[in-house]
């Protein structure tokens, strides 16, 4: 029996990606309003960089992510009591916000229709928490879309360790009964470095969106297999494209 090769498989990361990020907008521009913090070095900084600054500085090790705060926030925030009182306030804040306001990306439902309608496989592969990727699952009803959609709860290891996508690779070829999986025929969308690492340690193609949290200069220093402004630039993609009726 000849061997079909199976469509093109896509996986996404889900912050920046697969919703907006408006709230963390949001909170960052409520932090900004408290001179009490006494920001330095702020000028040409975007809102969204505030919280892109905090998500480069998570860890599956605690001390390493506190480590990593310090490191990356003492050059606006001098403080370092100041910089907790920050986080802590970011906290709180974020994810009130995010209930509300938040939507998915301009587009992306209409992108994820045309694949579904021909049969091009889709996943999720995130670091967020297993609860709150599960209001959004449920809010804006992703399971219709997305064949797995994996969470930092639901693999030993967070990006950019490779398992994620492995195990997500796992259930897609299991429920799809492929024979196997051709990583050639793979990509993974993300607009961090770390989801860029993460491709490539998993042996896939890495894309780069530059439409999400991550800066244009820092995607590109990792030398991702394609950018793409947005995601409805992924049906140009040519093998993508040959699956499309």
């Amino acid at each position: 029996m000849m061997y079909m090769p199976h469509p093109p498989i896509i996986l996404f990361d889900f912050d920046g990606v697969v919703i907006t990020h408006t709230s963390l907008e949001l909170a960052a521009l409520k932090q900004l309003k408290n001179n009490w913090y006494k920001w330095q070095n702020i000028e040409k900084m975007r809102l969204i960089d505030f919280a892109r600054i905090l998500e480069q500085s998570d860890s599956e090790n605690k001390f390493k992510a506190y480590k990593n705060l310090f490191k990356n926030y003492r050059k606006i925030i001098p403080n370092p009591l100041k910089i907790i009182i920050f986080f802590i306030r970011f906290r709180l804040v974020y994810p009130k916000l995010e209930k509300i306001y938040e939507t998915l990306k301009p587009n992306l439902e209409n992108v994820l229709k045309i694949l579904k309608e021909n049969n091009i496989p889709t996943g999720i592969v995130s670091n967020t928490q297993k609860k709150r990727l599960a209001f959004f699952t449920e809010k804006f009803n992703l399971s219709q879309y997305f064949a797995v959609i994996m969470s930092r709860s639901d693999a030993p290891s967070r990006k950019p360790n490779p398992l994620p996508i492995l195990l997500a690779l796992k259930t897609i070829k299991n429920t799809y009964g492929f024979s196997k999986i051709e990583k050639s025929r793979v990509y993974f969308i993300g607009d961090l470095p770390t989801d860029i690492k993460c491709a490539k340690n998993a042996g896939i193609n890495s894309i780069a969106i530059l439409s999400g949290h991550g800066l244009k200069k820092d995607l590109e220093r990792e030398n991702p297999s394609i950018i793409l402004e947005n995601s409805q630039q992924l049906l140009e993609i040519e093998m993508i494209k040959k699956y499309l009726k």
